[in-house]
């Protein structure tokens, strides 16, 4: 064997580090514009960073820091009650139990104190989202940072409330004790609503492994009795007063264009609102049975180039070497003095979440959506 061999990688990134473009451009003109507005002036203003606000993270730096403050993140009520604030979802990995253990380790509370806020743009931090097994690595352990400043803020209220050395003060079961003088407060007494304003210092140890009670433990899984039994609502399980249900017609192939639709038949049905814009077409319904019904009764016509199935996906791969992934692995027989070669094959698999992401909002007039 050679001793040098030279190999050229070229990473492919990330599904979620690519900008996909919008799936459907949706047409407005100007009189339809101002039609829907009625009357009156209309001031337009733009923002560069808009963008930036969004929970996805698209348009963001992905080195943009997250928020110093710990109020941000935590809430302590005078009931006791902990709140945490993450951008973060549960889509089955089973975070909203991990994540509540790093608080309960860190703020030294009973993890049934402990409730999370996720996802919920309104209240929640911008932290990029959830993608590429970052909760535990990076999730984690800010709130242990927050955590952790958090005790050591109710501690200097309760040393100087009580006129004591900090040192002596032991944070546990969500009070704050001191030994020696026998005074004892709860977080939420100590605290009486205010809010947590201080930053997260930069250094601020916090607990080793060794002496974890809680995080890392096993545990039941946060409202996992609710998932059994039903009482948990998932988003498709939103009612809303006047809802109706959505279907999009989909392409019968990838990047194909629509050449005619004939939406006739679901025209036809009771209730049934059909929309059409550009190359989009939908349906809308009072029942999802009746928006699938509807939707599965437009006639629709597609263009597409030919493309390859699973029978000839790896032929059709070795004959087209644009279309490879642009993972290259390069060493070849210049480099060494004994080569071997070996073919294989597996269907190709496509990395995305198993739950259904289904939005729903009640309109409130021209510009309000209620949450």
């Amino acid at each position: 064997m050679s001793e040098q061999v030279n190999v050229l990688l070229s990473i492919e990134p990330e599904r979620y580090e690519l900008r996909e473009a919008r799936a459907y451009v949706f047409e407005l003109t100007r009189r339809d514009l101002f039609k829907l507005l009625g009357a009156g002036a209309l001031v337009y203003c733009a923002s560069t960073k808009a963008v930036a606000l969004e929970e996805s993270g698209r348009g963001q730096h992905r080195d943009e820091a997250m928020p110093k403050e710990i109020g941000a993140w935590l809430h302590i009520g005078e009931d006791g009650k902990i709140t945490v604030f993450t951008g973060k979802v549960e889509v089955g990995q089973n975070i909203r139990t991990s994540l509540a253990q790093a608080v309960a380790e860190e703020l030294h509370v009973p993890i049934a104190q402990i409730e999370l806020v996720m996802g919920d743009t309104l209240l929640t931090p911008f932290d990029m989202g959830t993608f590429g097994s970052r909760t535990t690595p990076t999730m984690n352990l800010q709130l242990r940072k927050v955590s952790a400043a958090a005790c050591d803020l109710l501690k200097d209220i309760a040393a100087k409330s009580w006129d004591v050395q900090r040192d002596q003060l032991v944070a546990a079961h969500g009070k704050i004790t001191d030994p020696i003088s026998k005074n004892s407060a709860t977080y939420g007494e100590l605290l009486k609503g205010r809010e947590l304003a201080q930053l997260i210092p930069e250094q601020d140890p916090l607990l080793p492994a060794t002496e974890w009670k809680i995080a890392g433990k096993p545990l039941a899984k946060a409202e996992g009795r609710d998932f059994v039994t039903g009482i948990h609502k998932y988003p498709s399980d939103q009612k809303r007063p006047g809802m109706l249900y959505g279907k999009v017609v989909r392409p019968s192939k990838f990047q194909a264009t629509l050449i005619s639709a004939d939406v006739t038949a679901a025209e036809k049905m009771a209730g049934v609102v059909v929309v059409r814009d550009g190359e989009f077409i939908g349906v809308a319904a009072q029942s999802e049975e009746m928006a699938s019904r509807a939707a599965a009764a437009i006639k629709t016509e597609w263009k597409a180039e030919p493309q390859p199935s699973n029978e000839n996906l790896f032929d059709y791969l070795r004959k087209n070497p644009e279309a490879r992934e642009r993972f290259k692995l390069l060493i070849g027989s210049e480099f060494s003095s004994q080569c071997w070669s070996e073919q294989w094959s597996t269907l190709g698999d496509l990395h995305c979440p198993i739950h259904c992401p289904c939005p729903s909002g009640t309109a409130r007039g021209v510009g309000g959506v209620e949450r």
